[in-house]
């Protein structure tokens, strides 16, 4: 048996329009798109490039090279005769042209932001002693050390964590600097250590022969030997009044060490609050 075919339709012409119409919107869409996300993906690479120029790690570590050595010049240049405020304040006034800018400026590394701002903060602490240098010259030795310290350690931050560089010319005055920076941050260390053990030390006070003596044992976790290590324990009575200084002191007092301390006193009353403080030390050479 024979199954006849159905005979098939004919497709209306406006039908065929409509589908060729739509084929043409669609790939005029496509275009579209297709171009919109290269313009945003150029605009976005755009912009990543530029947020990478606004960063000013490299320049200012440039600058600083370059004020560095300005200032160093200047050095060279002087005499002892050419002493004065004026003369201080433009070595300082020499690097501070180059770097003052960068203290509002973006870094990428925050560290390196961090520092920066901080080395800007202690070439003006020194402007600002410079300024003291003929009125009151104690007051300007000290300001001027305090921020030379800080400056030289940060020095070495730059030298040994961000690459700066100068000059042959200017290379041995760096040297010197990064060198005094390192005692600094040594120093630094052994005072934050020592800092830390004094306000460790608890003493119990008994009555002795009509006087009240302070024990302890304490234990020295410093990182560091002490040829010697002395203490004052300043000693308070209820009103808060201090009532006498007293001392604390150790010989050979090696680092993991825990030693017995004495602290005698004149006070006839058992004080309320006690306050250990360093005074002076000499760490063992290694």
């Amino acid at each position: 048996m024979k199954i006849e075919a159905m005979p098939s339709r004919p497709i209306n012409p406006k039908v065929v329009s409509a589908m060729n119409m739509l084929r043409k919107w669609s790939a005029i869409i496509l275009a579209c798109v297709i171009a919109a996300g290269m313009v945003l993906l150029a605009g976005c690479a755009e912009k990543s490039d530029q947020s990478q120029s606004e960063y000013a790690d490299e320049a200012f570590i440039q600058s600083l090279a370059k004020g560095y050595e300005a200032r160093d010049t200047l050095v060279g240049q002087s005499s002892k005769a050419d002493k004065s405020a004026e003369y201080y304040e433009k070595l300082v006034d020499a690097e501070l042209e180059q770097v003052e800018q960068y203290q509002s400026a973006q870094f990428s590394d925050s560290k390196l932001q961090e520092s920066a701002i901080a080395y800007i903060n202690a070439l003006k602490d020194q402007r600002a002693a410079a300024e003291l240098y003929a009125t009151d010259n104690s007051k300007y030795k000290q300001d001027w050390q305090k921020a030379y310290d800080k400056r030289t350690s940060l020095l070495k931050t730059f030298v040994d964590d961000y690459g700066l560089t100068v000059s042959a010319d200017h290379q041995d005055s760096l040297d010197k600097l990064v060198s005094h920076g390192k005692k600094v941050e040594r120093d630094n260390s052994q005072k934050e250590a020592i800092e830390s053990l004094a306000s460790s030390i608890s003493l119990d006070f008994t009555e002795q022969y009509s006087t009240f003596i302070g024990k302890t044992t304490a234990t020295n976790n410093t990182g560091y030997d002490f040829d010697y290590i002395n203490f004052d324990v300043e000693l308070f009575d209820s009103s808060g009044v201090k009532v006498e200084t007293a001392s604390l002191y150790a010989n050979h007092w090696l680092d993991g060490e825990t030693i017995a301390l004495d602290c005698y006193t004149s006070i006839k009353e058992p004080p309320s609050t006690v306050k250990v403080i360093p005074s002076n030390y000499k760490v063992a050479d290694a």
